[in-house]
């Protein structure tokens, strides 16, 4: 299995988001994914589920759970869309949850 498919399995990622990088940082114990949308992709409103376009991003980063002793962090530009019933909403990814980290991310 390629690195990519493993965490495009643990983030639970489905299309339109993709991997665009990896960043090891072997000395500073880190580990960034950075993930990415083709230019003109749709997204679900959050409150219908009608694809939309997108209306503007926004960059965010998430910290994940460590992997193995490296910090993860998962950065992407996260949309909102222009829904014709619901006006400009804020795209819900899969991997985040509302405070600032990943749904898998446990506080110790």
């Amino acid at each position: 299995m390629r690195t990519e498919d493993l965490f495009h399995k643990a983030l639970s990622l489905a299309p339109p988001w993709e991997i665009a990088r990896f960043q090891f940082e072997a000395r500073q114990h880190r580990l960034d994914i950075s993930l990415t949308a083709p230019e003109g992709s749709a997204f679900a409103c959050p409150q219908c589920g009608a694809a939309c376009a997108v209306h503007d991003s926004a960059e965010k980063t998430w910290r994940h759970l460590d992997f193995f002793q490296y910090q993860a962090f998962i950065t992407a530009r996260v949309p909102r869309v222009l829904c014709p019933s619901h006006g400009i909403q804020p795209v819900e990814v899969p991997w985040a949850r509302s405070t600032s980290g990943t749904r898998a991310f446990v506080r110790v």
